[in-house]
């Protein structure tokens, strides 16, 4: 049957389609040096360090080897003596640009060739994605604590702006009006000293879920999560930590799963004695 098999398909070359798309792209490739200046070159340029290139730079088909080197530092950061230029004229004719005397007249170059640099400097900058890789760009992190000190900042934007929706809730219950739910406000997340006033260091505390019971032993931003958290040393080792978090301690505690960190609104403080191992539940 016509179309099960590899061999009844149309080659590229039979495809009208490809044909046709063939024929779009390189529709103005006979015209497109038409204008452009006597004496000139437009080149490729590659870097054996880069994943980008440079597509069309132009040179003077009478510049020296030697300046050509001094014209691609600017692009690719390589500095010239330690810059090896291989000409790629089509297909496997590559020629390398030796003698820094001569000019690319002089090797054959010519518009749509290539120029690629070699980077023979074993502590090149570009070496290992120095220069295109931004992961190993050293981030500023800003602990949570301070930028809730800052003013302009989107997080204190908001927190005014629910505040202030907020208040205009309270307004309009006051005056008798019905709220629809798609006005009320939602939960304003509390801040710092907030939660420091309402949970000081010390106080006995439970923690949802489970009702797990402890002391409160820190208050404050933990790398990695956003807000302030509250961490608990627990009675009991159903925690998920010893007071560390990825290394850093936030608090002291008895040992492995006596620590936890949870937010404010899991944390209810009150007279909560340690319980009792061995009483009964008829006991309370």
């Amino acid at each position: 049957m016509i179309g099960q098999k590899a061999e009844n398909y149309p080659t590229i070359h039979q495809s009208q389609e490809m044909v046709a798309l063939r024929e779009y792209l390189t529709a103005k490739d006979a015209t497109r040096y038409d204008n452009q200046a006597q004496g000139t070159l437009r080149l490729d340029v590659s870097h054996s360090n880069l994943i980008q290139r440079w597509h069309d730079i132009i040179f003077d088909e009478d510049m020296t080897i030697a300046r050509v080197k001094d014209k691609l530092y600017r692009h690719g950061g390589t500095p010239g003596a330690h810059q090896e230029l291989f000409l790629r004229r089509g297909g496997s004719d590559t020629i390398f640009l030796m003698d820094e005397s001569k000019t690319l007249k002089y090797y054959g170059a010519r518009n749509g060739m290539e120029i690629h640099i070699k980077d023979t400097d074993p502590h090149s900058i570009s070496l290992h994605g120095g220069l295109e890789d931004v992961s190993q760009v050293e981030k500023y992190v800003m602990e949570d604590d301070e930028y809730d000190k800052l003013q302009n900042s989107v997080r204190a934007i908001k927190r005014k702006e629910q505040a202030k929706q907020a208040a205009e809730k309270a307004a309009r219950i006051a005056a008798g009006e019905e709220l629809p739910p798609e006005v009320k406000p939602e939960a304003v997340e509390l801040s710092l000293e907030e939660v420091l006033q309402r949970m000081p260091e010390g106080s006995r505390c439970e923690v949802a879920p489970g009702g797990r019971r402890g002391t409160v032993a820190y208050v404050g931003s933990v790398t990695g999560l956003k807000g302030t958290w509250v961490g608990v040393s627990l009675d009991e080792p159903l925690g998920a930590n010893d007071g560390t978090k990825d290394g850093k301690r936030y608090f002291e505690c008895a040992g492995p799963k006596y620590g936890c960190f949870a937010k404010s609104e899991k944390v209810e403080i009150g007279d909560f004695p340690p319980r009792d191992p061995f009483a009964s539940d008829d006991e309370f």
